[in-house]
C-alpha cells in the first residue's frame, strides 16, 4: 500500500570528499525526535550524494572518505522508532567520485560544458554505460539493509551524450550521431529506461515503494513505474517564479490519486547554505500548493557535521505550526472545476509556454476555478475547455474535441488552436477560415468603439456563420522601415471585415495570440475580452466575485466530510532582481462578496468558526467575504 506524506522535509547532504568528521555532531534521536515534534512524517535524505559519496555502509558504492559510521542507516532507525518515513535519496544524473575514478562511466556533451565549471553538471554519468548497473546494484543494497519508504532519484533530464556506449547503441538502432534531434530524443528514451529498470529492481524487494524520477515527466515516469510526484520550486530560483506552482497544481492533480508534494526551500537557491527566506513567502507557497492538492515539502541543507541550524528548525516549527492549525481544511480535498485549459503537449512544452502562462494569469484574474489537461486526463468534467494560441490538433485531439463538443462542451480558443496538424484548416466547429496574417500592428475594436491593441501575433479571418463580437482594425500605417521613414508610431484605421473575437453556439475563438500578448504586457483589454467570450459561452460558471482584487487567489474544494471549502491568499510578488520574485508580506483585503453555485447554505470564516452573511440568488450562494489579511478560508456547510 503506498504511502501518503503529509509534512515532508527534503535534505540535501552533497558533500564534498575533501572534507573530514562528516556528521561528528549527529545525534540520530534527538534529531528524529525534534522532527516528531513538529508532525513531519518523512524525509528524504542522501544515500548517495551527487558527489557520489554514499553515507551508509556500502560494499557496492564508495563510502563518504569522512565518515566513519553509517549515518543514514542511524538516520532510518532512528525516525522509524518516531514513526517518521525516510525517502532514500539517489543522484540518478550525477556522481563527482565514481565518474572521476570511471571516465568511461562519463557523459559526452554536446553542449561544450567548461572543463572547469564549478556547478553540479560540470561532470555528468551516462546511464547507457555500467554506471547504470552500478547505481541499480546500489539502490538494491539499500532496499535489503534498511527500511525505507522509498526513492527520490534526482537529476534524470535528458541530456545529448556521445559517449563510446551511447554511439554504439545508436549505430545498432540506425540512428544518425550527427542529427541533434535524434540524439536528443534518444537521451531522453536512455533516462527513461534507466528511471524504468531502476523501478523494477527495487519494486521486486518492496513493491510499494514510493518513487519519483526528477527531471522525466509526469506522465512518463507514472508509466515506467512513478508511485508519487514531488514538484520542486523556488521562485527565487532562476527559471521558477510564482505561476508555475499555480500551473503545474492544476495539471498534476489530473493525473490519477498519487501523492503529491510541493517542494519550496528555505533559501533561495539550491547550494545555497545561507539563505533564509522570508517566512511569508514560504507559508504563501505551502498553502498555495495544500489548496491545489499537494502536501507540503521544505527543502533544506544539512551540514557536514550535522547540526542543523536551530533558527532553520525554528522557522520550520513555525510554518508547519500554522498549516497543521488549519489541516482539516486540507486533508482529502478535492478540487471543484468546471472548466480547464486543453494543453496536449510535452511536460517541457507545459513549462516553457508563454501561452500557458499568459493563459494561467488570466484565468486566476478572474477567480475561475480551472486545471490544466493533456491527453491523460477525462475532459468530459469540464463546463469549458480553452486553448491558449497554440493547440493545433491531431488525430486523436480532433477525434476528442469531436466528442466533447457533440456532448455539450464549450470551446474559448485563440491564435492557430483549432487548426489541424500541418495545414491551415480548422476543425468543422470552429466555422472559420483563414484569410491571411494580421496587420503589424492589428487592433481590435471593443464594445466602447475604441481600437485597442493587441500585442500579439494572428491572421485574419473569415466566417459564414459565427456571430464577430470585436471586429479588428487595420493599422493607417504599418510598423516597417521603407527606407524613408521608420514607421514606428502606427495608429489605428479602419475597421476591417475580419473577426478578433467570434462566437457560434459550440465555440468562441479569438483570431490572435491573446495569452501570448498578456503574458507579455499584461493588457487589461486582452483579460477583459476573454471575460466577455466567457460571459457568452459559460455564463454560470461556479465561482464569481464582486470587488475582490484581481492579484487575490481564490479555490474552491470539497472535503471528504461534504463541507466545500474557499482559499483566498493575497500576495503580489515583487520582481525585485532581473532573475527572481519576491513575496515579503501579506496584504490587506477590504470586504467584498462571492458568488457560488452550491447547494450549501451556511458559511463560516475559519479557523474562528464565525457564521458570514449570506444570500441566495437563483442558484448562488451569495457570501459577505470578511476584511481579511494574507489568507482566508470560508467554509460551507
Amino acid at each position: 500500500m503506498v504511502y501518503y506524506p503529509q509534512y515532508a522535509l527534503f535534505y540535501d547532504f552533497h558533500t564534498s570528499p575533501m572534507l573530514k568528521n562528516i556528521g561528528k555532531n549527529f545525534d540520530a534521536d534527538a534529531f528524529a525526535a525534534r522532527l516528531k515534534k513538529n508532525n513531519i512524517d518523512f524525509v528524504s535524505f542522501p544515500a548517495r550524494c551527487n558527489m557520489g559519496m554514499a553515507y551508509y555502509d556500502t560494499e557496492i558504492g564508495i563510502r563518504h572518505y569522512g565518515l566513519d559510521f553509517d549515518l543514514f542507516g542511524e538516520l532510518v532507525k532512528a525516525c522509524n522508532k518516531y514513526g517518521i518515513k525516510v525517502n532514500a535519496y539517489f543522484n540518478g544524473g550525477i556522481s563527482q567520485e565514481e565518474t572521476r575514478l570511471h571516465p568511461d562511466w562519463q557523459e559526452v556533451p554536446t553542449d561544450k560544458r567548461p572543463i572547469y565549471a564549478v556547478n553540479p553538471f560540470s561532470r555528468t554519468a551516462c546511464g547507457n554505460t555500467p554506471y547504470r548497473e552500478h547505481i541499480i546494484a546500489m539502490a538494491c543494497e539499500v532496499a535489503r539493509k534498511y527500511d525505507v519508504a522509498g526513492f527520490f532519484v534526482d537529476c534524470l533530464a535528458g541530456r545529448s551524450c556521445r559517449c563510446e556506449c551511447c554511439l554504439k547503441k545508436m549505430k545498432a538502432e540506425g540512428i544518425d550521431p550527427a542529427d541533434e534531434n535524434a540524439v536528443n530524443e534518444f537521451a531522453l528514451r536512455r533516462n527513461r529506461e534507466l528511471a524504468g529498470a531502476f523501478a523494477d529492481a527495487v519494486k521486486a524487494i518492496n513493491p510499494d515503494y514510493l518513487l519519483y524520477f526528477n527531471g522525466i515527466g509526469y506522465e512518463n515516469q507514472l508509466a515506467l513505474g512513478g508511485t508519487y510526484l514531488d514538484f520542486e520550486c523556488i521562485p527565487t530560483k532562476l527559471g521558477c517564479d510564482y505561476d508555475y506552482l499555480p500551473l503545474m497544481s492544476r495539471y498534476m492533480r489530473t493525473l490519477g490519486d498519487h501523492p503529491r508534494l510541493n517542494m519550496t526551500g528555505r533559501f533561495n537557491l539550491w547550494g545555497d547554505f545561507g539563505g533564509l527566506r522570508n517566512e511569508t513567502a514560504i507559508r504563501q507557497e505551502l498553502v498555495t500548493g495544500l489548496a491545489n492538492g499537494m502536501r507540503p515539502n521544505i527543502g533544506d541543507h544539512m551540514p557536514p557535521d550535522c547540526s542543523v541550524p536551530e533558527t532553520v528548525m525554528l522557522q520550520n516549527e513555525r510554518i508547519f505550526g500554522w498549516l497543521q492549525a488549519r489541516e482539516e481544511f486540507y486533508t482529502d480535498a478535492e478540487a471543484i472545476t468546471d472548466m480547464a485549459i486543453l494543453f496536449p503537449k510535452s511536460h517541457q512544452e507545459i513549462y516553457l509556454a508563454k501561452e500557458l502562462r499568459g493563459a494561467l494569469r488570466v484565468l486566476c484574474d478572474l477567480h475561475c476555478q480551472f486545471d490544466v489537461v493533456t491527453l491523460a486526463a477525462d475532459w468530459s468534467k469540464y463546463k469549458v475547455l480553452i486553448l491558449p494560441d497554440s493547440v493545433k490538433v491531431n488525430a486523436e485531439v480532433e477525434k476528442r474535441l469531436h466528442e466533447y463538443i457533440a456532448n455539450g462542451g464549450k470551446v474559448i480558443s485563440s491564435g492557430d488552436s483549432g487548426m489541424r496538424m500541418g495545414s491551415e484548416e480548422f476543425m468543422e466547429e470552429w466555422g472559420l477560415a483563414a484569410a491571411g496574417n494580421g496587420y503589424t500592428p492589428t487592433y481590435f475594436v471593443d464594445k466602447n468603439n475604441m481600437p485597442m491593441s493587441i500585442y500579439a501575433d494572428g491572421r485574419l479571418l473569415t466566417s459564414k456563420k459565427n456571430k464577430t463580437v470585436y471586429p479588428l482594425a487595420e493599422p493607417l500605417i504599418e510598423h516597417k522601415f521603407d527606407g524613408i521613414y521608420p514607421e514606428y508610431y502606427n495608429p489605428p484605421g479602419n475597421v476591417i471585415d475580419h473577426p478578433f473575437l467570434s462566437c457560434n453556439d459550440q465555440v468562441a475563438h479569438f483570431s490572435f495570440n491573446i495569452f501570448n500578448g498578456f503574458k507579455e504586457y499584461a493588457s487589461n483589454s486582452l483579460r477583459d475580452a476573454f471575460a466577455e467570450a466567457l460571459d457568452i459561452m459559460h455564463p454560470d460558471r461556479v465561482v464569481k466575485t464582486e470587488n475582490l482584487p484581481k492579484f487575490v487567489r481564490v479555490y474552491y474544494n470539497r472535503l471528504s466530510d461534504g463541507r466545500e471549502v474557499l482559499h483566498f491568499t493575497a500576495h503580489i510578488p515583487e520582481k525585485r532582481t532581473d532573475n527572481c520574485e519576491v513575496i515579503e508580506d501579506d496584504l490587506t483585503v477590504l470586504p467584498s462578496k462571492i458568488y457560488v453555485k452550491t447547494g450549501k447554505k451556511t458559511a463560516y470564516s475559519e479557523p474562528e468558526h464565525s457564521v458570514l452573511a449570506t444570500e441566495s440568488k437563483g442558484e448562488y450562494l451569495v457570501i459577505e467575504v470578511p476584511q481579511f489579511t494574507g489568507y482566508c478560508i470560508i467554509a460551507l456547510s
